[in-house]
Order: C-alpha cells, then sequence, then structure tokens
C-alpha cells in the first residue's frame, strides 16, 4: 500500500497536510455517513475521530 502525502496551503494558511489512503468500502460508508449526520465534510469527521483516537485537543501545537 503506498501514502503519499503533502504539503497544502489551500486552507487559508492553516497547518494542514493532504493524503491519499485505502479504507475499506463499510468503514467508508460509516464515516462518511456520521459526517453527513453532524453536517460536516468527511475531512472534518476523519480528524475529529483521528483526534479523539490520539488525544490531541484542537488547540494543541503539532507535536
Amino acid at each position: 500500500m503506498s501514502t503519499e502525502m503533502t504539503a497544502s496551503d489551500d486552507d487559508g494558511g492553516d497547518d494542514v497536510t493532504r493524503t491519499t489512503i485505502k479504507v475499506d468500502d463499510a468503514v467508508w460508508r460509516r464515516v462518511r455517513s456520521e459526517a453527513i449526520r453532524e453536517d460536516k465534510k468527511v475531512s472534518e469527521q476523519l480528524e475529529a475521530i483521528l483526534r479523539e483516537y490520539f488525544g490531541v485537543d484542537d488547540d494543541e501545537d503539532d507535536a
């Protein structure tokens, strides 16, 4: 499996990384459905899930 990571500056100067990943279809559908229910973009939902998993606060600096 390959992962491509590049810096992105298209979000108003925020520190973000754009990446391509492969995800099981069932997992993708569940995350996407939850994002739609919460009126979020899938990327916002995935970031929230990752922040919770790793215990990263919204205002925490990059480690």
